[in-house]
Formats: C-alpha cells, sequence, structure tokens
C-alpha cells in the first residue's frame, strides 16, 4: 500500500479534469479570466491594489498536458487579486503579543501556529501595511520546503516573515482549495523546482510565483474537484492509520 502514490494520482486525475464530471452548464474558465481581469483593473482604479506588470502568454510548449475545453492554462499572477510576501528583516520578538510565522508553520498542507515568536501589536501594525493575512487566503513557502501550500484557517492576526506568500483571490471566482491542490501536484512541483534562485540561499521569489501556471476550471467544478479530493485524501489518512495498527498488531 502507496498513500503517496495514490495522492499523486487522484491529483493527476483532478488536474486533467478526469477525477469529478464536468457540467456543461458551468460558465467557462475563459469567462471567470475576463471577470478577474476587469475586477483587478476597478481596484486599480480605485487604488486598492497595484498595477501589475503583464505576464507572458503560456505557449503550447509550456503545456504538458491536455485539459478539458471549459478550462483554461492560467498563471498565478492573473488568477489572484494580489501575491506579496512578509517582511524582509528578523523583527523585534516579545515574550507575549501576536504570533509572527515563518515557511516552518506551514507543514503537511497546513498551517500551524502551535509553535511561534511573537511580536508587538505596534510592529504588527506596522508589517500589516505590507500585507496581512486573511481567513481563506492561500499560503506558499518561500522558503526552506519550498512550494509547500496551505490554505489560512486561522481567524486570529499573525505577522509574516517573507518566506511566506500570501495569495488573495475573489472567492467568488477561484477556489484556494483547489489551487492549494493544484500547487502539490507533482508536475507543478517540477515547474517550482526549475524556478527556484540561489546558491547558498535557495528560494521562490514572487515573479516566479506570479508566472507559475497552472491548469483552471469552471469555479463549480474547482469546488467540486476539492470536495472530492479532501473526501479520498482522508479515506487514505483512514487506511494508513490501519495500516500502521495492522503493524503493530
Amino acid at each position: 500500500f502507496d498513500a503517496q502514490a495514490l495522492r499523486e494520482k487522484i491529483l493527476d486525475l483532478a488536474m486533467r479534469g478526469k477525477l469529478v464530471k464536468q457540467d456543461p452548464n458551468d460558465e467557462p474558465a475563459s469567462v471567470l479570466l475576463e471577470k478577474i481581469k476587469a475586477e483587478k483593473a476597478e481596484l486599480v482604479k480605485e487604488g486598492k491594489i497595484k498595477k501589475s506588470k503583464a505576464l507572458p502568454e503560456i505557449t503550447d510548449g509550456e503545456k504538458p498536458f491536455d485539459i478539458p475545453d471549459s478550462w483554461e492554462w492560467v498563471r498565478l499572477g492573473n488568477v489572484a487579486l494580489s501575491i506579496n510576501d512578509g517582511i524582509h528583516f528578523k523583527p523585534n520578538y516579545v515574550k507575549n503579543g501576536i504570533k509572527f510565522a515563518t515557511a516552518k508553520n506551514i507543514s503537511s498542507g497546513k498551517l500551524d501556529l502551535s509553535k511561534t515568536d511573537y511580536i508587538s501589536k505596534e510592529d504588527y501594525d506596522e508589517f500589516a501595511k505590507k500585507v496581512s493575512p486573511a481567513l481563506g487566503d492561500l499560503l506558499l513557502s518561500k522558503d526552506g520546503t519550498i512550494g509547500a501550500a496551505a490554505i489560512n484557517e486561522s481567524k486570529e492576526k499573525f505577522g509574516l516573515l517573507s518566506s511566506i506568500a500570501v495569495v488573495k483571490t475573489n472567492k467568488e471566482h477561484v477556489s484556494n482549495y483547489y489551487l492549494s491542490y493544484g500547487i502539490k501536484r507533482s508536475i507543478i512541483q517540477q515547474q517550482i523546482k526549475k524556478n527556484i534562485r540561489g546558491i547558498t540561499y535557495r528560494h521562490w521569489n514572487l515573479k516566479r510565483i506570479n508566472t507559475t501556471y497552472i491548469p483552471l476550471p469552471p469555479l463549480s467544478e474547482q469546488k467540486r474537484i476539492a470536495a472530492k479530493i479532501a473526501q479520498l485524501f482522508a479515506l487514505l489518512r483512514k487506511v494508513e492509520s490501519s495500516t500502521q495498527q495492522y503493524a503493530k498488531l
């Protein structure tokens, strides 16, 4: 029994549009992209986000496999409203205050804030001007275990080091759970490894994160895929636990 191989197979089927059925009534991903583009233009006009540089088109040579007609290959920077990282210097830690997360707090696809250092509220307020993780945001590890992804399911405030990038999207257009699973797919991880920079200090910079590309289904299908993956992964965890108990017996 190889649970990891099964997880990889599930993600592979999901990213190829073969895990759940397509619904011809779903609004195609191309329409979603137009809505996201219009929303970003309006937010730039209102001064809520900065105008970003146009990202290069995804060539046929870059696309590793075929996807359903209602899907689109997209770069993260084109589906996200913004992608920012935390502060680029070590803060002054305090004994009690607001939690401060680093890439070490992203583990096994989860954000774990049980073990963190603390910063003062004043420092947090200053750091939050650059980026402030909100409930449901997609978090990506830029250093350490590069390419690790997790959804922020914490309702408490916390600061960030630059080793974590925060991907903010409009949840009415994109499922961050789907994006999280997509980034865990091995073929996307291979793409990430090619984009890692540095020799002694290896990191995945914001420019490369923005240009990372994945297949994007219609929103309804994104949600169906994410729900199906979660269901199957939960079953796998039960099987793994039973297998370990059996081995002990």
